[in-house]
Formats: structure tokens, sequence, C-alpha cells
């Protein structure tokens, strides 16, 4: 009896860490906490700000019938203004900006665990997804990660693309399309014609006339592609398997708390022993 007392009470404490720990991990899925701090109101009302959220993944894939130079430009347009470009110190990565880059223990505690490691800690500090819906509920980042969310939705469609980075910049280019999601602009150029003559890109920028000079730069520069098409579909692949091993620890504490739970109440449950039941027929025969 004692033994079935330990296990129930074991069962129950690990159906309360389970259902805690299931909270925890449910609780930014389901909108009850802020993963990512709100940049701030400089990098979203900035020109290279927060226009829309993009709550509706399909609306970035290509309609029926719509014309694909279309359909490039809105998405290129769409993945802008939905993420925001905000550098806290100069015009490069620091670690000043790694509370908005690394990925947050509410969104992913294994690989905010993992990030701990010295091996994954430079890497995870600034870490971009593969995965649109992740990178886009995060909601910030730079011309290399909404490059990356370019990138996958169109791969996603069958649409061959190539990602393009140079010292300054990060582009895609789709069929002779140069889509910089960091500016929200298509450039209907090939990259080699641009980076020859930087000047075709200045009325696309319109816009952004005071950053026509740093644009100059970077399109001037050397270019090379980021990444490979197989190294990208890894990463993602990897993306998926940690977004639903997150999930297994608390359920399997949960699922063993229940068992461990009722088993001891299924040990403890009282019964009469069938030698109390044959002798108390034998003395109902006699009283017969």
């Amino acid at each position: 009896m004692g033994a079935d007392r330990f296990w129930q009470s074991l069962g129950l404490c690990l159906t309360g860490l389970g259902t805690a720990f299931l909270l925890f991990v449910a609780a930014y899925p389901l909108g009850l906490v802020q993963a990512y701090p709100t940049p701030p109101a400089e990098a979203i009302e900035g020109p290279l700000g927060f226009e829309k959220k993009i709550d509706d993944l399909n609306g970035l894939y290509r309609g029926p019938n719509e014309p694909k130079q279309v359909y490039l430009e809105r998405l290129t347009k769409a993945v802008a203004g939905g993420v925001v470009h905000y550098w806290t110190e100069g015009d490069r990565w620091a670690a000043t900006d790694a509370r908005y880059t690394k990925i947050s223990v509410f969104d992913n505690y294994v690989i905010w665990l993992l990030g701990w490691l010295p091996v994954y800690r430079d890497s995870f500090q600034n870490y971009e997804f593969l995965t649109p819906r992740k990178a886009l509920d995060r909601g910030y980042g730079f011309c290399s990660q909404v490059s990356k969310i370019v990138y996958s939705i169109l791969t996603e469609q069958g649409i061959p693309a190539t990602i393009y980075s140079a010292e300054q910049h990060t582009i895609v280019e789709v069929d002779g399309n140069v889509l910089d999601s960091d500016y929200g602009v298509l450039v209907p150029y090939p990259l080699a014609l641009v980076e020859k003559d930087p000047s075709i890109v200045d009325s696309y920028y319109s816009d952004y006339e005071d950053m026509l000079p740093l644009l100059h730069g970077a399109y001037g520069q050397p270019w090379h592609q980021l990444g490979t098409p197989q190294g990208f579909q890894n990463a993602r692949s990897y993306e998926t398997i940690f977004e639903r091993l997150k999930w297994l620890p608390p359920l399997m504490l949960l699922l063993i708390g229940v068992l461990l739970t009722t088993g001891g109440l299924l040990g403890r449950r009282p019964f009469v022993s069938a030698p109390k039941i044959f002798a108390f027929s034998r003395s109902s025969d006699r009283g017969a």
C-alpha cells in the first residue's frame, strides 16, 4: 500500500509538471506571451519599418492566373512591409541586436538551450529562419532574413530562386529580376547587369533617394551566391524537427504522470479476496 501511495504521488507530481510545461510551450503559439520584444518606435516607423503584419501566409503565394512579374513585386513588397529592419548600432549586427534576433525561450526552448553551448553560441545569437511563418511571427530581421523568407516561399511553389549576398546587402534573383525584400523593390534587370551599372536601380528606389549612394555601393561590388538549395532545405528540415521536438518532453511527462497516477489508484482499490467469498458461501449453505 505504501508503494502505491508513492507511485500515485509521483504520478500527480509529474502530471502537474507536465501540464505546467505544456502550458509554457503552448503560451507563445496561443498568443498568451510575447516571445520577442517590440522594436523601438524609430524602427517601426522608419523607412525600413513595419507596415502590416502578415497573418495569412497563403496570401504570399501566387494566385491563379496571376502574372509572374506582378506576383514577384507583390511578394517583395508584402514581406518588406511585414518585417522590421533596424540596426541598434550602426549598420552591422551588434550584441544589442541579439534580444531581437536570437531565438526566444518561449519560441523554442530546445534551440534556446543549444544556444548556450559554445559551439552554437555565435550562430544562434543572430539566427535567421528558413520557415516563413517563424520568421514573420518574429517580425524582425535584416536583408538576409527577408531574402530567406522570399526564397522559401518561391521554392515551395517550384519557382527557381537564388539568394545573392554582398558585403552591404542581400537580394533574391528570379528569372532575371532582382527582388529586394528589404526595401520592397523589384528591379526588372539581372543582377549581373546591375552590378556593371548600379545607376539602373535609381528609378526603382525613388522612395529612398537618401540611400542611393549606399545602394550604388552595394550593387557595384562583387556578389556571391548565399548558401545552396540543399543547405537551405536541410536547415528548414531541422527547424521543423526542433519545432516538433519541443512538444515531446511536456507530453511525455504528462503521459507518464497520468499512467503512474492511474496505476497507484488501481493498486489501492479495495477488493474482497477469493477465500473470504468462499467462506461466506459455505456459511450461507450451513444456515440454509
